[in-house]
């Protein structure tokens, strides 16, 4: 068993191969307009309740669109690594914008186009952008949250038909005559916040070499071809729909299906109605998908869905629905954070998804570790935190945006990622999740993971959902407080029943708060700070 003693210097991981080859963004998108000219790169649903608001745009169509977009941008001067704040639904512009800002060497950050007007002036005054790209929707919110911050940012309201005709957005904006400068691999492309489920919401920094490596990773372990069509339902600020989502099309020439939001309701039929292939979610959202399904009571047609790529887990009941109502549909549990860039651990194409564990690594990660407490690597069997080898700006994130005390922590060695994530490894060498080392609570002397209990208490047909959190005790360290939404025939009495009879004493929790919803992430993950 070796030891990483703290501090120490290790070297930095060696690069014995560049997966992008150096190539950009805006180099993927050129290479498949004169491939894939007419072939398509966007299909979209404007409403994503009326299969007859469907549209689409070729390859060509969008490199072209994207060019007059990087003229355009070019005038308001995005370049050099300048930043452009973009606040718009799913939508072709959201798409063009997010290939054009990086094509003029600028940086897109992409946020919530729902957030409050707190959280816009945070992110204006951490990041300083020269332009913000708005709806009429939220145009009026960034407007004062760009006057009571004072940053020198220059705001553009865009009308809603440009969203779908992006041809029609920056208008006012002149076409810039200047040969623009490409970017490079190394530049940064974008920043993607943090989930914050449970602490300080931070801004990871991305290279262009960060975005090709993410989709060159998932489309080459995940068996993604040009023939497949990725389903753009998560919200387009969150990791999965930058970088599980959009990347790997942009490197295998396939197409994104656009929706302009979630859906639980509309999930498979619009899936059906966009010619939608491939999937990736987080459980939360998956799970109400299926209840709506089950709600509904009748057949579940999901099209063309042929695989769901998901993080996080449902429970066996779930499970048991899901194989009732969509068979047809594979899923595959995979493993990874911002920080790591892309997925780390998953299961192989040809491999069935035993809903317990992730995976093994994936081929073009460098190398993992579980960690245990004392420092040592972590025996099969044992719990450990999951560290990932990598390159900064490559393999992985380049750093935290204007935070590098935080990113020296979390990057120990300059190549070792602390995901913070609790793991073990099974003898196979398929690693099972357990939970964040920040959500392992301590009751009395036993640990119990809150990711866990979680699975096991949604499965109670008392509730619609549960989410736990811990709070403090003097006698027994914590006790676990369980958070609910109840379902019709809810009591509490009977659910602490329930919980006795099906998870042993173990699994009962201390106390129980009822809530009508929880407070969630845009990508649906419970935000368990707030519950507190």
């Amino acid at each position: 068993m070796t030891k990483h003693a703290p501090g120490a210097v290790a070297p930095t991981a060696a690069r014995a191969y560049d997966l992008t080859s150096g190539r950009t963004l805006l180099q993927h998108l050129e290479h498949w307009s004169t491939q894939r000219a007419s072939q398509d790169a966007l299909v979209f649903l404007r409403d994503v309740a009326q299969p007859a608001t469907y549209g689409r745009m070729a390859w060509q169509g969008l490199a072209e669109t994207v060019d007059v977009l990087r003229r355009r941008l070019a005038t308001a001067g995005i370049s050099d690594q300048a930043g452009t704040f973009v606040a718009l639904p799913n939508c072709p512009l959201l798409i063009s914008l997010w290939l054009a800002v990086p094509g003029n060497g600028g940086i897109v950050q992409v946020m919530d186009p729902d957030a409050g007007r707190l959280a816009f002036e945070r992110v204006l005054v951490a990041t300083q952008p020269l332009l913000a790209i708005a709806s009429t929707a939220n145009g009026p919110i960034i407007a004062e949250a760009i006057r009571r911050t004072g940053v020198p940012t220059e705001l553009v309201v865009t009308p809603e038909e440009a969203l779908w005709d992006p041809t029609g957005a920056l208008a006012d904006h002149r076409l810039g005559t200047l040969p623009l400068q490409d970017p490079t691999a190394e530049m940064i492309a974008g920043r993607l916040p943090t989930s914050g489920t449970s602490g300080r919401q931070k801004l990871v920094e991305l290279t262009h070499r960060n975005y090709v490596m993410s989709g060159e990773r998932m489309a080459r372990n995940s068996g993604f071809t040009s023939e497949d069509r990725h389903y753009l339902c998560s919200p387009f600020f969150h990791t999965n729909a930058q970088l599980y989502l959009c990347a790997p099309p942009l490197v295998t020439g396939g197409s994104i299906s656009v929706v302009p939001r979630f859906s639980a309701t509309h999930y498979f039929s619009a899936a059906r109605w966009t010619g939608s292939t491939v999937s990736s979610m987080v459980a939360p959202p998956m799970r109400m998908a299926l209840h709506k399904a089950m709600d509904a009571a009748g057949p579940v047609d999901p099209g063309q869905l042929r695989l769901i790529q998901y993080g996080m887990n449902l429970s066996r009941s779930d499970w048991d629905a899901w194989d009732e109502l969509v068979p047809g549909v594979q899923t595959r549990q995979i493993y990874g954070q911002t920080e790591s860039v892309t997925g780390v651990l998953g299961g192989a194409v040809w491999e069935t998804d035993d809903r317990a564990t992730i995976g093994r690594p994936f081929l073009g990660v460098d190398e993992v570790r579980l960690v245990a407490q004392d420092g040592s690597d972590a025996r099969d069997g044992e719990p450990g935190e999951l560290w990932v080898r990598g390159i900064p700006g490559e393999t992985l994130m380049l750093g935290y945006h204007a935070d590098p005390q935080e990113t020296g922590r979390t990057i120990v060695d300059g190549c070792w990622l602390r995901t913070g994530d609790v793991m073990v490894r099974r003898s196979d060498g398929r690693f099972e999740f357990r939970g964040r080392a920040m959500h392992i609570i301590r009751r009395g002397g036993e640990n119990l993971s809150t990711y866990a209990l979680e699975l096991d208490l949604q499965a109670c047909p008392l509730v619609n959902d549960v989410a736990i959190t811990a709070q403090e005790d003097p006698t027994l360290d914590a006790v676990v407080v369980a958070h609910v939404i109840p379902g019709a025939a809810w009591s509490e009495n009977g659910f602490l029943a329930w919980c006795r009879e099906h998870l042993g004493k173990r699994g009962v929790p201390d106390l129980v708060r009822v809530h009508a919803e929880f407070p969630r992430t845009g990508s649906g993950r419970v935000l368990a700070r707030e519950l507190k």
